[in-house]
């Protein structure tokens, strides 16, 4: 928290917490990892009054606040110190917790996630398209099983094209203009080659939203993708090492 106040020049009212959360709880439970969320905490120093309007955001959005004292005036460090290691505290006494994200993009944490891996936990890496959230640690993308950006309402989504048409449904053409758009200005939506759903489908419901892949015979968005967009969907489940060729393999 001590960065996203940073990031966002001290004004928390541009920051959607709740959003933030419930879009962390999608993407886990879109990519099969996870369903029950055991815990969500923010680490802060608390006491500053810059910090009074999130503590009630946090409480409704069920985020335990955690306070962080620091006795060197650095907060921040002082915060990554404290997430780290009740990190590990959970890791290793909450054996049945499986799935940990960290929405950072600081590559300080290259290390705990290291260690989560050789706990056998699946990590997760969240970050927010926000010009302000700074840049994120390719090391920290690459070290985690999954990296995913939230794609907020501000100049950065302004800029990929993101307008709402409330009024109609997309055709099809358009539905796949659409994909095939976002799919070029965001590299962070393809991991080797392959389509992330979550991702694209947090920005094809911002721009169409009264129309979806449903309304051109599939149940799911990565059918449409393959047919009609000629892509390979990611599955975090399934073996995704092979660059994807273009070409998709059909099992009987």
């Amino acid at each position: 928290m001590e960065n996203l106040m940073g990031g966002y020049q001290k004004d928390v009212k541009s920051v959607p917490i709740g959003s933030i959360v419930r879009e962390v709880q999608n993407v886990v439970q879109s990519h099969g990892v996870g369903s029950l969320v055991a815990l969500t905490r923010a680490y802060a120093n608390w006491g500053r009054a810059d910090m009074a309007a999130y503590r009630r955001e946090m409480l409704e959005n069920g985020v335990e606040p955690v306070q962080v004292f620091s006795f060197n005036q650095d907060v921040k460090n002082a915060a990554d110190i404290e997430l780290v290691v009740d990190a590990l505290e959970v890791a290793t006494d909450s054996p049945w917790v499986d799935v940990f994200v960290i929405v950072s993009g600081d590559g300080g944490y290259i290390p705990l996630i290291r260690r989560l891996h050789v706990l056998g936990k699946y990590t997760m890496v969240v970050t927010t398209s926000h010009f302000a959230s700074g840049r994120v640690s390719k090391l920290l993308r690459s070290a985690a099983d999954h990296f995913h950006t939230i794609q907020l309402d501000d100049g950065a989504v302004a800029e990929s094209s993101v307008t709402a048409e409330t009024s109609r449904i997309p055709t099809i053409t358009e539905y796949k203009q659409s994909i095939d758009a976002f799919l070029k200005k965001d590299p962070t939506l393809t991991v080797n080659g392959r389509v992330q759903g979550a991702g694209l489908g947090t920005l094809l419901r911002k721009r169409w939203p009264d129309g979806d892949y449903k309304n051109f015979g599939h149940r799911t968005l990565g059918s449409f993708v393959e047919e009609h967009c000629g892509k390979q969907m990611f599955r975090p489940n399934t073996t995704n090492l092979a660059p994807a060729t273009g070409e998709l393999a059909s099992i009987r």
